[in-house]
């Protein structure tokens, strides 16, 4: 009789014989079970296939599912980060010759979308997104009241990537000195306007000064030199009391005919050694025309090479004829428009706002 060969139940763990039978093993709790036939291991192993290729459709569709959304997320980021830029060409960064804070960007808009600006000054920082909505050629310019030298960047789309062009500006030391030269007719008819400034000059320093800035006043007083009125010029001075004493003795003269000597007094006040650092400001007063008209364009030349704001307050009978003087931000304002006083503070403010524009 053939002897059975010991296995194992594939199923059971169990010793089987040969022949199919699970091998009692003496143990009086374990049951006797028939082994699986070879037929039902091929139903198992099919069975196990079966499993594994739903569970691998499940992680191929969880895969594609995941990539999915990476791809969505990845999009939606590259579009909000590059294509949501706009392309530009001839990039340019500069500075303002007159006001070295301020900063000129220049470029051509090919597509429009946004453009980032990016300043660093220091331990300053400064990020502004813009949106250029059309084609076409723009000029933007910013000013930042810094001591140091800006870094300054612009971002952009070249294509299907983002860029940019950067620029290191130089920028020197910033003074808050300011030099203001009063030209105060001193003929007869503007005795009011004199006493005026005698009793307002305090408000109108006071009006720089409390932004920050080392204000002096200057006093240049004119009548007609034709008739051997003298100009009397006064440097600038910290000393309001002494400035006040200075247009409180001004020779009140009384000047003959209309045109007075508002030319001649504009070449003395040129004539004056300002502060080297400062920034000068000349307020021209005067209810009356002036002789040497033809030179009027050669004196504004020269204010506006020497960087001189000059104000003039008159009548509108002359603001044609003095309006060639305010070069570098100046204004004419007219002397029947409101009182004085009010006008001297319009001057003040407006002095003090070319300042702010010009230093950022």
């Amino acid at each position: 009789m053939a002897k059975a060969d010991a296995t194992t139940c594939s199923r059971c763990g169990e010793p089987v014989s040969g022949f199919g039978g699970v091998k009692n093993t003496g143990d009086p709790n374990s049951s006797t079970e028939p082994a699986l036939s070879l037929q039902g291991q091929v139903q198992e192993l099919e069975a196990a296939s079966r499993r594994n290729i739903r569970n691998s459709r499940f992680l191929l569709r969880v895969c594609g599912a995941i990539v999915f959304a990476l791809l969505l997320t990845g999009w939606q980021l590259y579009s909000t980060r590059v294509l949501a830029y706009a392309v530009l060409k001839n990039v340019t960064i500069g500075q303002d010759e007159d006001a070295p804070n301020r900063v000129l960007v220049s470029f051509d808009v090919v597509e429009p979308g946004q453009v980032a600006f990016d300043r660093r000054s220091a331990d300053s920082r400064t990020e502004k997104l813009d949106v250029m909505p059309s084609r076409g050629p723009v000029t933007l310019s910013w000013a930042w009241p810094s001591h140091e030298s800006i870094d300054f960047r612009v971002v952009y789309r070249g294509g299907l990537l983002r860029t940019s062009e950067q620029k290191v500006l130089t920028v020197g030391k910033v003074s808050n000195a300011v030099d203001i030269v009063f030209l105060m007719d001193s003929t007869r008819s503007m005795t009011p306007f004199i006493d005026a400034l005698k009793q307002n000059c305090i408000d109108f320093a006071e009006i720089v000064s409390r932004e920050g800035h080392d204000c002096r006043l200057g006093l240049v007083g004119f009548g007609d030199v034709e008739l051997n009125e003298p100009i009397e010029v006064f440097p600038p001075t910290a000393d309001l009391a002494r400035f006040r004493e200075h247009v409180g003795n001004l020779e009140v003269t009384g000047g003959g005919d209309n045109p007075e000597s508002s030319v001649e007094a504009l070449q003395r006040a040129l004539t004056i050694p300002f502060r080297e650092d400062a920034r000068v400001c000349m307020v021209h007063i005067t209810d009356a025309g002036c002789h040497n008209v033809g030179t009027l364009p050669r004196i504004a030349e020269q204010l506006k090479d020497r960087s001189i704001t000059t104000y003039v307050v008159s009548s509108d009978e002359f603001a044609n004829l003095y309006t060639r003087l305010c070069n570098n931000g100046g204004h004419v304002f007219p002397i029947q428009d409101a009182g004085f006083e009010d006008i001297l503070d319009n001057v003040a403010r407006s002095i003090v706002n070319e300042i702010r524009y010009r230093q950022g």
